[in-house]
C-alpha cells in the first residue's frame, strides 16, 4: 500500500506526464492491490488508497478528453477507479467516519503531498 501511495506522490511532483504504459500499468497493480487487500485497510490505508484512486480519476478522466487512439482505456480506468473510491468511501462511513472527516482527512493528506 505504501509503495502505491510513494509512487503517486511521485508522479503528482513531477513535471512531465507518464507514458499510457506507464498509467496502465500502474492503474492495474492499484487495483489488483484493492482485489487482494481493499477490506484489511486500516482507516488511515483507506484514505491514502482513496488520494490514489482519485487521483487515477481524474488523470484518467483528463487524458481521456484527449483525442488519442487510448482516449476510451483511459475513461473505463477513471470510471474503475471512480467505483472503487466510492466503496471505500463506504467502508469509511460503516467506520464511523462522515463526510465531513472524511473530507477533512483526505484534504490533510493532498496538503502534506
Amino acid at each position: 500500500m505504501q509503495e502505491l501511495f510513494d509512487k503517486m506522490k511521485e508522479y503528482l511532483n513531477m513535471d512531465t506526464e507518464i507514458s499510457f504504459d506507464e498509467f496502465d500499468g500502474y492503474y492495474k497493480k492499484v487495483v489488483a492491490f484493492l482485489g487482494d487487500n481493499w477490506t484489511s485497510l486500516n482507516e488511515d490505508e483507506t484514505m491514502h488508497m482513496l488520494f490514489v484512486l482519485d487521483n487515477l480519476k481524474s488523470n484518467g478522466e483528463d487524458r481521456a478528453k484527449r483525442k488519442t487512439k487510448e482516449a476510451k482505456k483511459y475513461a473505463k480506468m477513471a470510471q474503475r477507479s471512480e467505483i472503487w473510491a466510492n466503496a471505500l468511501i463506504n467502508r469509511l462511513r460503516e467506520a464511523g467516519l462522515n463526510d465531513e472527516e472524511i473530507g477533512k482527512r483526505y484534504e490533510a493528506i493532498y496538503e502534506a503531498v
